[in-house]
């Protein structure tokens, strides 16, 4: 990172877009470590400031303006275009899912077959990086030449506290034993999960209250008080879009492909009970979250176990050592350094 003068962050000002916290994260966890840390977007950026030596974290999407230098490093989430930075020079780093395969609207890779054939690099828990030879990657929807070479992150999201901030004090937090608070999106790939465990927690007299965040965003301070005022506070993953699914996507099926959502590493960091329908969750911490495939019975296994204040504190070391944006970033600085 010598030759980094700065980290700026292009993208979704924050509250736009879901995506816009996963931009916070980054933006708080550069600055916390010292390095001049700025947050832009396509309308509200420094015209004329010196972008090059930058280190720069942005998204497909919203990349149209982003300044292109040789001399920068870019990881892009979602990369569709990646010639875009390659035909300047740019050093290119696709931002991916760490997830067994996925088939959607802009990927199509399987990460477990690249393991099997010692393409990839473990960089940490759930970090692992990859030398591109080409775009296959890529949905082929996507025009881009095949032959291009640049790199790939594949990675999973983190908590927005940094260590110092995790309180065990949490853990006391006065809750309400009769109401769940899920804050997060429901609809086609997870709509028959949140009902089953819903519809659970309805018939035991427990009240279920959704907000989603498309359309009522809420800050960093209510999201975390609306979950630990939450009697649990389970993280459900969807079985998938069963439109898209008939078209051959599994990208909204995260049980089955592993996705690792940033919810869980929140919930627990907050001083909630880690409470899970993913077995890859389960497995990426250590088996000591409360799992069950079946979110009936999931509901039952929280509520069973929501004072286990001793495995609650256990889980918060998990995550505080291994899962806040502190360690994505050492894996971003461990990927940049390989070419210093």
């Amino acid at each position: 990172m010598d030759k980094i003068k700065q980290v700026v962050i292009w993208g979704f000002p924050l509250y736009s877009h879901t995506h816009s916290y996963i931009h916070y994260g980054w933006h708080k966890a550069f600055t916390s470590l010292g390095y001049k840390t700025y947050w832009f977007d396509n309308d509200n950026y420094n015209e004329t400031m010196d972008y090059n030596n930058t280190l720069f974290i942005s998204e497909g999407y919203v990349d149209n303006k982003i300044p292109l230098n040789s001399s920068s490093v870019y990881f892009i989430h979602m990369c569709i275009n990646p010639s875009k930075y390659l035909d300047l020079g740019c050093r290119l780093i696709d931002i991916r899912f760490n997830v067994s395969s996925i088939k959607d609207c802009n990927y199509w890779y399987s990460l477990e077959e690249e393991k099997k054939n010692g393409n990839v690099e473990q960089l940490s828990d759930v970090s692992y990086y990859q030398k591109l030879t080409n775009t296959s990657g890529l949905r082929k929807e996507h025009e881009n030449p095949r032959d291009l070479d640049y790199e790939a992150l594949y990675t999973s999201w983190a908590t927005d506290l940094l260590p110092e901030e995790f309180n065990e004090n949490d853990i006391y937090f006065e809750r309400e034993e009769d109401t769940i608070y899920y804050l997060g999106s429901v609809g086609g790939a997870n709509e028959i999960n949140i009902f089953k465990f819903a519809d659970e927690a309805t018939k035991h007299n427990i009240k279920f209250k959704v907000n989603n965040p498309w359309k009522n965003p809420v800050d960093f301070n209510q999201n975390k008080l609306y979950m630990k005022k939450s009697v649990i506070c389970p993280d459900i993953r969807g079985e998938g879009d069963l439109n898209k699914i008939k078209y051959g996507e599994n990208g909204t099926c995260h049980k089955s492909i592993g996705y690792i959502p940033c919810r869980i590493f929140k919930a627990i960091s907050y001083g909630c009970l880690g409470i899970t329908n993913s077995k890859s969750v389960y497995d990426l911490l250590d088996g000591k979250v409360i799992y069950s495939d079946n979110e009936r019975n999931l509901f039952h296994f929280g509520m069973k176990n929501r004072n286990n204040k001793e495995l609650i504190l256990e889980q918060m070391k998990i995550v505080k050592e291994k899962h806040t944006y502190l360690n994505r970033v050492n894996d971003i600085i461990t990927v940049v350094n390989k070419k210093d």
